[in-house]
């Protein structure tokens, strides 16, 4: 089987995760290309094929035609788009080709109305599946690895949030709810808002306390982790988020908004409102008061067995397949 992922965004992150790892298991067996951004191509796997892809735009006609010339090149059996803009871009060109389309909606999207378009969609939770028209679709749960260098014993020193510097993920409310709480917060990721969120730290008096630290390596994160206290889930949106998978899985504690997969796996002491400074405010307060004595072992346990690369993995190759084999569309 020839798989092309497509993806368009231009920062390393849980999206990027996901291609990167599904693309490495499945070219064991199949010939599988990834074309994403030039400005991040270096940070996938090198033993997958990489074509770095610039669209100048969703609907540029000059953009859409250089994507059919390499998905013609290429000349896949799947092309598996990974959220909204590679979604329409394919869309507008898959009728020159022969290629079945698989969509993955990883993050929180008001209009489906391009998923609906594709072949096959696969959704990290159930939250989308009644809003979308097509009965071609799956609930595929995001994962997270076993840790390679991550030690439970390193001493703890903060608190821990991970992502895109963005506005889905809600920093600016966390920034603002931790103004009451002494400790020290340690910001990971990228982003067009960085500058906003350094000036908000600023404005708010908490520089001695609140970090942002970007450009941390996949072999680096584990020593983050091994350091933190706890994570904290601040997004206004989220398909996933896989952060917290990490961090359950290596037996951090975690706090959350309801987004995402998190009501299914927190209890509903440790989630809070998205969107509401009061709402996370008194979540960080209470849990961090009694930190001593959360016990999220049960979650823990969940994410180690409900949510596994195995089982992402073989529910993808299945669809590709009956996809090739039958007359879905």
């Amino acid at each position: 089987m020839r798989i092309c992922h497509f993806l368009s965004s231009d920062t390393y992150a849980g999206i990027e995760q996901y291609v990167d790892e599904i693309s490495k298991e499945q070219s064991h067996n199949h010939q599988v290309i990834i074309i994403t951004n030039r400005s991040i191509l270096n940070k996938f796997n090198n033993n997958v094929s990489k074509i770095g892809f610039s669209s100048l735009g969703r609907s540029s006609p000059i953009g859409l035609l250089r994507l059919f010339f390499l998905i013609k090149e290429i000349s896949p059996d799947i092309i598996h788009t990974h959220a909204a803009k590679p979604t329409f871009m394919i869309n507008k060109i898959k009728k020159l080709f022969n290629a079945k389309h698989v969509a993955t909606i990883h993050g929180a999207k008001k209009n489906l109305d391009e998923f609906d378009k594709a072949d096959f969609i696969t959704v990290g939770n159930a939250t989308y599946l009644d809003k979308l028209k097509s009965k071609n679709k799956l609930v595929i749960s995001n994962w997270a690895l076993d840790p390679i260098s991550y030690d439970p014993g390193s001493r703890k020193e903060y608190f821990l949030a991970i992502g895109r510097l963005v506005k889905e993920k809600g920093f600016d409310i966390l920034i603002n709810a931790w103004k009451d709480i002494d400790e020290k917060l340690i910001i990971l990721g990228s982003g067009r808002l960085k500058k906003n969120l350094l000036k908000q730290i600023k404005d708010t008096s908490q520089e001695s306390k609140i970090f942002i630290e970007e450009s941390v390596s996949k072999n680096d994160i584990d020593e983050f982790y091994s350091r933190a206290k706890m994570l904290i889930i601040s997004s206004r949106r989220e398909g996933g988020p896989r952060v917290a998978l990490e961090a359950l899985l290596r037996g951090i504690k975690v706090v959350s908004t309801k987004v995402g997969h998190m009501p299914d796996i927190l209890d509903e002491t440790y989630l809070c409102n998205p969107d509401s400074l009061d709402s996370l405010s008194n979540l960080l307060k209470d849990s961090i008061n009694n930190i001593t004595n959360i016990d999220q072992s049960s979650a823990f346990e969940k994410v180690r067995t409900d949510f596994t690369f195995s089982k992402a993995n073989n529910s993808l190759l299945s669809i590709y397949t009956n996809l090739l084999n039958s007359d879905i569309s």
